[in-house]
């Protein structure tokens, strides 16, 4: 049985930056900063597994391992009452179902990996909006709870970018700069 490092080698090519994939190209910007931590690039798998657009199966952004855990990571550019339900629901479904073929392309074997969903969303910054995003602060948004309580993935995280980059240092004790 191969492990995650075997995909790691697989998918070399699409090795990037937290930077890189937090890249919001409608708008110019990056979401986070770090170039400091390797991530692979899962929209980069899929774009060269499906060259057309229009066959392309939903995907998140980066994928991050940690041990045995595997982050599937969203970055979304946008406030969490801007962020639609269904894509991101649609993201984690197609996304996690894509890396499954893949780990078993690889013979990777799945049990010995749990897998978390995050989505990252853009810092709140005028006053209603921090209101809100303190209501919402430790809630599964984006109808995500349902995944984590069928046992789809082990955990959803859906915070702010801050949450994220504290959480991220908090938990696995490596600085992120975002």
């Amino acid at each position: 049985m191969a492990d995650f490092n075997q995909f790691i080698k697989e998918y070399s090519q699409h090795s990037s930056t937290f930077k890189e994939t937090s890249f919001d190209d409608n708008n110019n910007v990056h979401l986070c900063s770090d170039e400091s931590q390797n991530v692979i690039n899962f929209d980069k798998i899929l774009e060269s597994k499906y060259p057309d657009s229009n066959q392309r199966p939903k995907s998140f952004d980066a994928l991050y391992a940690y041990n045995n855990l595997l982050f599937c990571i969203e970055f979304k550019n946008q406030k969490p009452s801007q962020i639609d339900n269904q894509e991101i629901q649609d993201k984690l479904e197609s996304g996690k179902g894509k890396l499954v073929e893949l780990l078993q392309e690889l013979n990777i074997q799945m049990n010995d990996y749990r897998f978390v969903y995050c989505v990252v969303y853009k810092k709140c910054i005028e006053p209603r909006d921090r209101y809100k995003c303190g209501i919402d602060k430790g809630k599964v948004l984006f109808g995500l709870d349902k995944y984590q309580e069928q046992g789809f993935v082990k955990k959803v995280y859906t915070q702010s970018v801050d949450f994220f980059t504290k959480e991220f240092q908090k938990n696995l004790q490596k600085e992120l700069k975002c």
